[in-house]
């Protein structure tokens, strides 16, 4: 347990890039921790699902909404109390090595990470419906960079990203399974027939607008952040 405890006192100065923080980047990893910005996203994610899956689109919609309750409240409401384990930001062993942004510490305890349960939860348990490579690919690397800022903003160690992404990654798995074995209506299964829609019944087409969506909102958080150079 010591060795485990050092490796994240290392690794959590390492990875919070203390002598590398500046205008911009902070900027970018503190936008990419807030929930607004990805409003775009969200509304994309449920303009696709009504135009593929109109009869399933409030099953998955409301699934979506499941897995963010779960993710939250068993990190939020029931870990983080139950351990409590102080946030860096508040680890006297630690707190005074850290950089931070906006001057933010978090609450009193942070783990797990509730971002990187929820953002995994959310990558999983959509990759799982859309079933197209292309998205998977792009949701986990969002769902990594989302989960990394919490490291940079200094309010989390590594085993609290690392146990928040086991937490969602479960969870969206869970979801998936409640959704394909009591909800999912028979029709809603597909053969892929060809390249323009996934196995799952979605347009590949309109899954690339979502990929798109993502992608350029953070070139716009890029671009933006060079005005804080």
């Amino acid at each position: 347990m010591d060795s485990i405890l050092s490796w994240d006192y290392a690794a959590m100065v390492f990875l919070n890039l203390g002598k590398y923080h500046n205008g911009g980047l902070d900027f970018f990893m503190w936008m990419n921790s807030q929930i607004l910005i990805w409003l775009p996203v969200i509304l994309m994610f449920i303009y696709v699902l009504v135009k593929n899956k109109k009869r399933d689109a409030l099953a998955i919609i409301g699934m979506t909404i499941f897995v963010f309750l779960l993710c939250d409240q068993i990190s939020s409401s029931i870990l983080k109390p139950l351990i409590a384990r102080s946030r860096p930001s508040r680890d006297p062993l630690v707190m005074n090595l850290l950089q931070y942004v906006n001057d933010y510490r978090g609450g009193l305890f942070g783990f797990p990470s509730s971002h990187a349960a929820n953002s995994f939860g959310f990558a999983v348990f959509s990759a799982l419906i859309f079933r197209y490579k292309p998205y998977s690919v792009v949701v986990m690397l969002w769902a990594a960079l989302c989960a990394y800022t919490r490291l940079y903003l200094g309010v989390h160690f590594p085993t609290d990203i690392i146990c928040g992404t086991i937490l969602g990654v479960c969870v969206g798995f869970f979801c998936y399974w409640i959704y394909s074995k009591f909800l999912l209506r028979p029709t809603g299964y597909y053969v892929k027939s060809s390249d323009k829609t996934t196995s799952s019944g979605f347009l590949c087409s309109d899954i690339l607008w979502l990929i798109w969506t993502l992608v350029v909102i953070e070139f716009i958080l890029v671009f933006a952040g060079f005005n804080f150079w």
